[in-house]
């Protein structure tokens, strides 16, 4: 009897300990998701009423506002040094279409389609003909490069269903060589042929091509002046890369201009 006594009192006293832990509870239970866990029992001296939760998208990143800072920079300068007014839409008696970064020249020359096809996709870089000029004193006086855009270019010469197709690249120092007065009294070409096939239908990898720099140096002189009676100069290709800069450099302001839109959207 004393030990049944015994084990019912302290059994007594566990069961008011623990309404006594039930009735000053440390921590709340909460069915909200806190933390990413639904159920999860905080103390409720950590709880944050709601409104003052701020989610990791409502903080802007500095980067950003830097970046966004100095496009608004940068856009305003390309425009001023943009060419004024819209682009030709002819060219020496070429049709230009355009295409995002794809550019067209089509004429017709007697029974011929002659096209001009180039990208102007990574075709910019230093001028190096203007690069230097002679100052008031005859010295040479170094003054900033401009930029412009020399594409490498395909011309198509189509007469019935046969194709005649030379691969051309600009000479970066052609300009330079002209200017030069000690240079021979040929002015030197603004732009090579790199390749040349014939074939009919879609050009494929099958197709043969021979190398501009092998060729005869006769016959080359040849092909050259061919495409000299069909309007192709060297007059003719620098206006093309004139174009070819202009038109880089719109493409260049609205990339620009695209980007700040991106980063200050929401």
């Amino acid at each position: 009897m004393f030990l049944r006594s015994v084990i019912s009192k302290l059994a007594s006293s566990a069961e008011q300990a623990m309404v006594k832990v039930v009735q000053t509870p440390r921590f709340l239970h909460t069915n909200a998701l806190v933390g990413g866990s639904k159920g999860l029992l905080r103390p409720a001296g950590l709880l944050r009423p709601l409104g003052t939760v701020k989610s990791v998208h409502d903080t802007k990143a500095k980067g950003d506002d830097e970046l966004v800072s100095f496009l608004t920079e940068e856009i305003a300068t390309e425009k001023k040094n943009q060419r004024a007014g819209p682009l030709p839409s002819n060219l020496d008696g070429f049709e230009i279409q355009l295409d995002q970064s794809e550019l067209t020249f089509t004429k017709k020359f007697n029974q011929e389609k002659v096209v001009i096809n180039f990208n102007v996709n990574h075709t910019v870089d230093a001028d190096y003909a203007d690069e230097q000029q002679l100052d008031k004193g005859g010295q040479q006086a170094e003054k900033d490069a401009e930029m412009r855009s020399r594409p490498n270019f395909e011309i198509e010469i189509t007469k019935g269903n046969k194709i005649l197709s030379f691969s051309c690249s600009y000479l970066q120092d052609a300009g330079a060589a002209a200017a030069d007065p000690q240079q021979d009294e040929y002015p030197e070409d603004a732009f090579v042929i790199d390749e040349i096939s014939i074939y009919e239908g879609e050009w494929n990898e099958q197709t043969y091509a021979v190398a501009g720099d092998i060729l005869d140096g006769y016959l080359y002189d040849l092909f050259m002046n061919m495409l000299e009676e069909r309007g192709i100069t060297n007059e003719f290709a620098e206006k093309m890369s004139d174009f070819a800069t202009d038109y880089e450099h719109k493409l260049y302001t609205n990339l620009l201009g695209q980007l700040q839109g991106f980063l200050t959207s929401k």
